[in-house]
């Protein structure tokens, strides 16, 4: 496999940065995470806008500009040569004179692996989730800093959970890696504030307007979880993946709704043909 750091393509063994760089120890930096269909990355300037969206938050200069990031990708995609490949770019805190403050020595890095395919048990059945009291520090930047994320799976790991759903004492808002998505009486909700916006829910929102299909995004309340019909989660490497279980609670008959099934489908056909 062929990785990017800096300004060469190295094997994985030579991708390594130093031990004193701030994303190893204080967790500061930002990436981001797209795959490909049919060998071409999927909504690519999304995903960069997003990137550099983040950058901005952490106060942190890119490194590289968009046309190079691209051209990285693309080069990346093609001396790799899986059937399809996913793709995380990140920007890390780099070196540090103080042990705290960036001094703007910042490390880009592209890595390639093949894309993982989940089960297909996940889509046909339907998985579960736990939920776990987090909300995200500065949700709108995807940050390295990922603490409770991994604690949060970990639990739902222990409980046979494939997600953890991020709740407070009132309000549902995303998984750890995932968007959220819940049907009430025919129409699709999804939390909107307080979230990393998903490239994946933003297509998946805009395949269900074009299907015809009603979308609130709205706040999103643990009380309103009797009601659910339906639910799902949508993610780049996840895809639309159907919820029938949070917690020990069944959602709506327990099976894949017909709401999901049509935005499964309809999604299927847009990937297929990118």
């Amino acid at each position: 496999m062929w990785h990017y750091l800096n300004n060469r393509w190295v094997k994985k063994e030579d991708l390594k940065i130093s031990a004193f760089d701030l994303s190893v120890t204080r967790g500061f930096g930002v990436f981001d995470f797209l795959r490909t269909y049919n060998q071409k990355p999927f909504f690519l300037e999304e995903h960069l806008n997003r990137f550099y969206t983040s950058l901005k938050i952490l106060q942190m200069k890119p490194v590289k500009t968009k046309n190079e990031i691209t051209k990285i990708i693309k080069e990346g995609v093609k001396k790799n040569n899986f059937q399809e490949t996913n793709i995380k770019i990140i920007q890390t805190g780099g070196a540090t004179d103080d042990g705290i403050l960036p001094n703007g020595k910042y490390n880009f890095i592209a890595i390639f692996t093949k894309a993982i395919i989940y089960p297909k048990k996940y889509f046909e059945k339907g998985i579960a989730l736990i939920t776990y009291p987090f909300s995200r520090l500065f949700p709108k930047a995807k940050s390295l800093n990922y603490l409770a994320g991994v604690l949060a799976l970990k639990k739902a790991k222990e409980k046979k959970a494939v997600e953890a759903l991020y709740i407070d004492d009132k309000k549902i808002y995303e998984c750890v890696t995932s968007n959220f998505f819940a049907v009430l009486e025919e129409k699709i909700v999804t939390p909107k504030e307080n979230i990393l916006l998903g490239i994946t829910r933003k297509v998946v929102i805009d395949l269900a307007k074009k299907l015809g299909f009603q979308v609130e995004e709205r706040d999103l309340f643990l009380k309103e979880m009797p009601k659910f019909s339906e639910a799902f989660i949508t993610a780049t490497n996840k895809e639309i993946m159907p919820v029938v279980k949070i917690d020990e609670k069944k959602i709506g008959a327990g099976g894949v709704g017909k709401i999901t099934k049509a935005l499964t489908k309809e999604f299927k056909n847009l990937t297929q043909n990118y």
